[in-house]
């Protein structure tokens, strides 16, 4: 009965909304948005238009025909592109555009002014859905070039932020996010973030409550002070499956954590950064912070701490890959602890040069646990990059043995791991192994569905802290199995198991006894089936 009302309210929500049409029946995006109300579309054809734009407080779609390689929205550098100011909601949408708010050569004039916060997007108090963007070329005078958010849980999907600049005193390059994430996480998955410039957090900087970044390539990014790639300051945040390479900072070439930042990174490559002090990582948390199933490597720093500094609080490291970092002292791990203390622990990974590579300062401890090894790990070239481990690496089945690492299951090869995991289902050290798996795989690398069929699966919200609406959609009626697993292969819930007519579905999931972390959504249509993720966020 819940599922049918759920569905009608839907049907009836799209008979009321309205598409309006740009240019052929409103002239700007400005006007059609001005025309319409809650739910509505406004559908723009390709072309170049005027800025700034705003929503008005309006929970509304407006997208592109065309995306974002044929639709401009350009507006000078003291004003800017869009703005959502109004308090609005998720359902509020903004796709298919390219933001820019330099003029057309990059060149800057000296006459003109340059806005403060957002040359791109600037989004406060409210809290809308950005995908499938690109934002570059833009400039601020202070915090996030290209996006700019305060206040908000904004999620940011399949975007380009790129070759954006943040002068002055200033943070997030690309995104600089504040006061994020109090009631749902600040979210920003799937995208590319490079080549962007700021004194802090180059490429993204985060302060507030609860954040999470996912599956984002960060790239290229520059900070004069803390954070080339990111800057976390104040932030409950996840790191998970982040590609995050060639970024230069002062400290924390590829990820800075700041005073009271409580951080948890699975599954990232961290590699080829530079810095000052932490070419790879650089955490001044006062907080714990926990890594695991990384690759750290190849990073370097001009003073102290080639792979990782950690000052004045406890990291606890598991599972992961430290080598190939330098620096003038700590080449691969350097433990900060001058006036006050410093806790470390590391387990199941692979150091090299072991304990000679870390240096401890006066007041740091180190728990050097079981199942560390120092080897070649016999790195590789794959579709993933340049950090596959070989067959043969010593890294394959090395990691923690217990269960709640292990990594998933290849479902067509019982007992072993599915790739880019190998060997067995025993933890694999780095990026690679355990649950960091899942953040690397699309849906369509879980997926084995013929293209020919039209079996949907999807959640929303994803992620989410308490419950989520699982929605599915059948071509044709089946014997429908849709289930809930974690990342250890353990059945924890079944939503339908029965036989289902043809058409579109939603089943509600309540999270609220699930512990934070990834679980896959499994749906079996008759000899037919397919897989999506979702994310539980405390």
């Amino acid at each position: 009965m819940k599922n049918s009302v759920l569905l009608l309210i839907a049907f009836c929500a799209l008979l009321t909304a309205d598409t309006l049409l740009v240019p052929s029946e409103y002239p700007s995006i400005q006007s059609a948005i001005s025309a319409s109300q809650d739910g509505d579309t406004v559908l723009v054809s390709p072309g170049e238009y005027g800025g700034p734009i705003s929503f008005q407080g309006k929970n509304i779609v407006v997208m592109s025909t065309s995306g974002p390689e044929n639709t401009l929205i350009r507006t000078f550098m003291d004003f800017h592109c869009v703005m959502f100011t109004g308090g609005e909601d998720s359902t509020a949408v903004l796709q298919g555009f390219t933001l820019r708010n330099q003029i057309s050569d990059g060149a800057a004039s000296g006459k003109q002014e340059v806005v403060d916060h957002g040359g791109g997007l600037y989004i406060t108090n409210s809290s809308p859905t950005i995908q499938n963007n690109v934002i570059t070329d833009c400039v601020t005078d202070g915090g996030g070039a290209g996006i700019y958010a305060r206040y908000s849980s904004t999620r940011i999907a399949n975007c380009a932020v790129s070759n954006n600049h943040a002068y002055g005193p200033s943070k997030g390059g690309g995104i600089c996010a504040t006061n994020v994430g109090d009631i749902s996480p600040f979210t920003i998955i799937d995208c590319n973030i490079t080549n962007n410039e700021a004194q802090y957090g180059g490429g993204l900087y985060i302060w507030g409550d609860t954040a999470v970044v996912i599956n984002n390539n960060i790239s290229d990014n520059y900070s004069d002070h803390n954070g080339g790639g990111i800057g976390i300051v104040g932030t409950n945040v996840l790191l998970c499956g982040n590609y995050i390479s060639g970024n230069d900072g002062g400290s924390g070439g590829g990820v800075f954590i700041g005073s009271v930042s409580k951080a948890t990174l699975i599954g990232n490559l961290i590699v080829e950064n530079t810095a000052g002090y932490g070419g790879g990582v650089g955490e001044y948390s006062h907080n714990n912070v926990y890594l695991e199933n990384n690759t750290i490597a190849f990073n370097s720093a001009t003073a102290k701490g080639g792979g990782l500094l950690s000052k004045n609080d406890s990291i606890f490291v598991t599972n992961s890959i430290i080598c190939g970092n330098n620096a003038l002292i700590g080449s691969q791990i350097y433990l900060l602890a001058f006036a006050d203390s410093t806790h470390a622990s590391i387990e199941y990974g692979n150091v090299e040069y072991g304990q000679d590579s870390i240096f401890l300062d006066t007041y740091a401890t180190l728990y050097w646990g079981s199942g560390n090894i120092d080897i070649d790990p016999q790195f590789e070239t794959g579709p993933l990059g340049d950090y596959h481990l070989s067959l043969g690496s010593p890294c394959v089945d090395a990691g923690n043995p217990a269960w709640e690492y292990n990594d998933p299951e290849d479902p067509f090869n019982p007992g072993y791991a599915l790739w880019p995991a190998l060997g067995t289902t025993r933890n694999d050290m780095g990026a690679f192994g355990g649950s960091g798996v899942n953040y690397w795989l699309t849906v369509e690398e879980e997926e084995s569905s013929s293209p020919e069929t039209m079996l949907v699966l999807k959640s929303f919200p994803n992620p989410f802290s308490s419950s989520c609406t699982v929605c599915y959609q059948l071509d044709e009626a089946s014997q429908v199995n849709l289930s809930v697993f974690d990342l250890s292969g353990r059945l924890v819930e079944t939503l339908v198991d029965e036989v289902v007519p043809a058409g579109m579905y939603s089943e509600y999931l309540d999270g609220s006894s699930l512990c934070s972390g990834m679980y896959l959504l499994r749906l079996v249509a008759g000899s037919l089936s397919t897989s999506s993720r979702c994310i539980v966020i405390r």
